[in-house]
């Protein structure tokens, strides 16, 4: 692990020149222009407005701090403080994916992001359906912590001739990176416990190299969500599926609604062609689900869920 050039939690900068450098040798097309800041609100909120004046595929922001970073769905609010965590945003034109497979990016990021972590760090992780990026699971319950987030926001249109397009997507990316675990706090009972790669790990990680290496694989996004890329996109992404083939509970908390949906219970089976989660129940019927929250079912038996679970 290559630890020589690490931004670690003295509030050290970002050497984002470095990043340039060693991104222009490589020759892709994320990452290139980056731009850096000290402090972002949201680094998502500044790539919005970037591609809405017509910045190119593969434009980055990354900061050293966000003070107004979110979750999905803007539940939550993502810490990313000085000097130990990273905090970027990328905005990908993806001509060939259509709106009805927008779906499909989260998951093929997710895979990148993994990919990119074990490539710059040698540590494993798993991924909580659908844009958490969590420690493998461990223990008779599949406890695990949450290390990073990812946040897509596509943007729709239409052609001319009426029909719909996504015009760009940004996609954000958080990651505990060199944070001690003692300066993260949990948002709400619900939330993930919070880990970074430097607890992990034992030591701290050049956050300059995994910057790199996420926008390196990120470079693959557009293929991974191809028709032809879609298959091994797939089994990648349930081969670090959490709780795949274990019982769990699907709750759907919907923002600034007071309807009710009743959660699903069953076997986490994997996911469809869409990215949408699917789940069987008890009687046999599959479930497939496009937003939710996923939960280990035993985390849920004193808040009543009480489903039974096909063997």
């Amino acid at each position: 692990m290559d630890v020589a050039d690490s931004a670690t939690m003295t509030g050290e900068p970002l050497d984002h020149a470095l990043i340039r450098a060693r991104l222009s040798q490589a020759g892709g097309s994320v990452g290139v222009p980056l731009v850096y800041l000290p402090v972002a609100g949201s680094t998502n909120d500044v790539a919005s407005e970037m591609a809405r004046t017509g910045a190119s595929h593969g434009t980055t922001v990354v900061a050293d701090a966000q003070t107004a970073g979110r979750g999905r769905r803007g539940k939550a609010r993502w810490q990313s403080p000085p000097g130990g965590s990273i905090a970027m945003s990328v905005i990908l034109r993806l001509q060939l994916v259509a709106p009805e497979r927008i779906g499909r990016i989260a998951i093929a990021v997710a895979v990148a992001v993994g990919n990119a972590i074990t490539s710059a760090t040698g540590l494993v992780t798993a991924v909580k359906w659908p844009n958490d990026i969590v420690t493998c699971a461990i223990g008779d319950f599949g406890t695990v912590r949450k290390l990073g987030g990812i946040l897509i926001e596509p943007a729709l249109g239409n052609d001319p001739d009426g029909t719909p397009v996504m015009r760009h997507a940004i996609v954000g990316i958080g990651i505990n990176a060199n944070v001690p675990v003692s300066r993260l706090e949990m948002m709400d009972r619900a939330t993930l416990a919070p880990a970074s790669l430097s607890g992990e790990l034992g030591g701290p990680v050049s956050m300059e190299a995994l910057i790199v290496d996420l926008l390196w694989a990120l470079d693959s996004v557009g293929p991974m969500c191809s028709d032809t890329g879609w298959i091994e996109t797939t089994r990648r992404y349930e081969a670090r599926l959490a709780w795949r083939k274990r019982p769990v509970v699907v709750a759907f908390p919907v923002e600034g609604s007071s309807a009710v949906r009743r959660p699903i219970a069953g076997e986490l089976v994997g996911i469809d062609g869409s990215g949408a989660l699917t789940v069987l129940d008890h009687s046999g019927t599959l479930h497939v689900v496009h937003d939710g929250d996923v939960r280990v079912r035993t985390a849920d038996l004193d808040q009543g869920v009480h489903f039974p679970v096909k063997p």
